[in-house]
């Protein structure tokens, strides 16, 4: 390791045991040992930790048992953390027997309770050593803290390596990193890097300070979160770009990005990309310094566990070469989940091994979705329409399975197979290819239904097909019709919902669960189509107010884009969407990749009046017409 990445790496090893300290002494106030004094009134400029005087005489200045007293306070403090209400009803406490004794009883239950006062103490404080106690102490307290966590550590060699091979000089990235406008963009080709990195940023583990992350593209920033961070802590305020956030822009909305974001607030931009794509050419450009590095292997692993479990660093690199293990395909959570205390090397590695394999199957299929092996897999799925259960109904959503019909020998029209009780008004069900009125949509669906063909016969992909619509027009112009109609056409089934089943829950996070859980079911029972009613009441964060509610419906809308992103991925799935006020919808539901094709339903001509009546009267038509002339034959007589 060269000089820069040394001092780098002890850096932020520092920054992690200092965060591991604060954490420690977070759980030494909640026990009632220490005291905590913001400086300036609040902890935005630190704060200053002194002993509880309530406690000093806990303390008699032995190592050992002082140790042993504040080890035993912090782990019930964790424990009472974690405790659910049913172990809290088993807590002494909370037993009967206790309800009948005297308050007197009760407080010398709690004064034995507690660790015998050292009568040291006293001669101590008396003697002037209280500041000696206070800083042993702490000292104690601090050594409590929690050992190096897995994520933490790789995530610093991890850095480390990169700022290593990149070849950056230490007293340049100083330079840049003091910039109030600095762009640095970090590529290193490693699942869960955004995410880890973006919270190591919030908690003060990169930086000598805290960071807000604001991020400039629509969904969460790189910690995962919709809404910078707002706590008492003094935060510098970031810019951040995710790889999966670059990918959703094009060269000019990018273009756009950087000079309306970056050029104008001055602020830092952070851009981590873990995709292992290549960096879009203008943010290169602009960047002061672009970091690269390179995944997990044998060495890293071989150095986390040195730090973690105090394993020899030669140690893993020699097992895994007698088992021919060579680590390809791992993220950071898997070596966390791997990396756990009381297992032995063997069985890390073991795990690791296994990761490793399942990683290696997943991403080879995704390599085959993209030459071909979609579309076996979606054949597979349509063979299933109408022979599984739809599957558990939420009361975000309503499931409704297609009419089913056969194909007639000599025609491409429907024709449905009826039994012998189905009614007159049932013989007429809704098919697009049977509507009258709806023009361009009508087209859309006829040819969404050959590429549908034609995507199972392998002779397009999904991405080619336009899967996403947003239809607008004024009420009542059968915009629900033409989604149940699309279901029958298309033969799969139709997810139904709106946005005022969803904010029926009210609360924020009840609201967000029934969005994921409706989008959730469609991914899962693809293929079918998503029919979102009335998506206009989602809001739009164009229409700021300053007040608290632009931050309930700003995350509303962050949570549709996200979803729809998702959604966009899943082979199968047809989103539709439906409003009356098209003008009130965010622009960024209306980019590329989401509801990319809007089609205006018009109120109908009198063509489409004669259709609808006649779709709606079936068999009826002639007898009502001849019924009509015979009247209007008479009153002509009658003149």
């Amino acid at each position: 390791m060269k000089r820069a990445g040394e001092r780098v790496l002890k850096y932020l090893l520092a920054r992690q045991k200092r965060a591991a300290r604060l954490e420690a002494f977070g759980r030494a106030l909640d026990a009632g040992l220490l005291e905590h004094d913001p400086i300036g009134g609040d902890d935005r400029s630190g704060a200053i930790w002194n002993l509880d005087p309530d406690a000093s005489e806990m303390f008699c200045g032995d190592v050992e048992r002082d140790r042993k007293v504040i080890s035993g306070l912090l782990a019930k403090t964790s424990r009472e953390e974690h405790s659910s209400p049913e172990e809290e009803l088993n807590e002494p406490w909370a037993q009967d027997q206790e309800r009948n004794e005297s308050p007197e009883t009760l407080a010398r239950r709690s004064h034995s309770a507690k660790s015998s006062p050292c009568h040291a103490t006293a001669r101590k404080a008396a003697s002037g050593t209280g500041t000696g106690l206070r800083e042993h102490v702490l000292s104690l307290v601090a050594g409590c803290a929690a050992p190096p966590k897995v994520t933490e550590v790789t995530m610093a060699l991890l850095l480390t390596r990169a700022v290593d091979q990149s070849g950056h000089a230490l007293r340049r990235l100083l330079a840049i990193l003091r910039s109030k406008t600095a762009i640095i963009a970090l590529s290193i080709p490693v699942r869960d890097f955004e995410r880890n990195f973006g919270r190591l940023l919030e908690d003060g583990q990169v930086m000598p300070f805290y960071v807000s992350l604001d991020p400039i593209a629509d969904g969460r920033s790189l910690s995962g979160r919709y809404q910078p961070v707002a706590d008492s802590r003094r935060r510098k305020s970031f810019f951040c770009l995710s790889g999966a956030q670059l990918k959703g822009y094009d060269d000019e909305e990018l273009r756009d990005v950087v000079s309306k974001k970056i050029l104008t607030a001055h602020k830092p931009l952070i851009i981590c990309d873990e995709t292992g794509r290549a960096l879009p050419t203008r943010l290169a450009a602009v960047a002061d310094m672009v970091v690269t590095g390179n995944g997990i292997d044998k060495s890293l692993i071989g150095d986390v566990l040195s730090s973690c479990f105090n394993i020899p660093t030669d140690h893993p690199s020699q097992l895994m070469d007698e088992l021919g293990f060579d680590p390809e395909h791992l993220g950071i959570d898997d070596l966390a989940i791997a990396m756990r205390p009381g297992r032995s090397l063997d069985e890390i590695v073991s795990v690791l091994s296994t990761l490793d394999a399942e990683n290696a199957a997943h991403a080879q299929a995704d390599d085959e979705d993209g030459q071909g092996g979609a579309h076996a897999r979606m054949r597979r799925k349509w063979a299933r329409i109408g022979s599984q259960d739809p599957g558990k109904k939420s009361g975000s959503f309503d499931v409704i399975e297609p009419t089913r019909f056969e194909m007639a020998s000599k025609s491409a029209e429907p024709v449905e197979t009826r039994s012998a009780e189905t009614s007159s008004a049932d013989r007429n069900h809704l098919f697009v290819e049977n509507l009258a009125g709806y023009g361009e949509a009508q087209k859309w669906a006829l040819d969404l239904k050959l590429d549908l063909k034609a995507f199972r016969n392998e002779d397009v992909a999904w991405a080619d097909l336009s899967t996403r619509l947003l239809l607008s027009g004024p009420p009542g112009t059968g915009k629900t019709t033409f989604a149940r109609a699309l279901g029958n056409t298309l033969q799969i089934p139709l997810v139904a919902t709106s946005v005022a089943r969803w904010l029926e829950r009210s609360l924020l996070g009840d609201v967000l669960t029934a969005m994921r859980a409706t989008f959730e079911y469609a991914e899962s029972h693809s293929p079918c189509i998503l029919f979102i009613d009335e998506i206009d009441n989602i809001g739009s964060r164009g229409n700021v107010s300053g007040d608290f509610r632009d931050d309930y419906w700003a995350s509303l809308v962050n949570r549709l884009l996200e979803l729809l992103d998702g959604a966009a991925k899943t082979e199968g799935v047809i989103i539709v969407g439906a409003t009356n006020r098209p003008e009130k919808i965010d622009r960024a539901l209306l980019r590329s990749g989401r509801l990319e094709k809007h089609i205006v339903i018009q109120p109908p001509d009198t063509k489409a009046l004669v259709g609808i009546i006649a779709h709606h009267l079936g068999g009826d038509l002639n007898a009502v017409m001849r019924r009509i002339g015979t009247q209007t034959g008479l009153e002509r007589a009658n003149g």
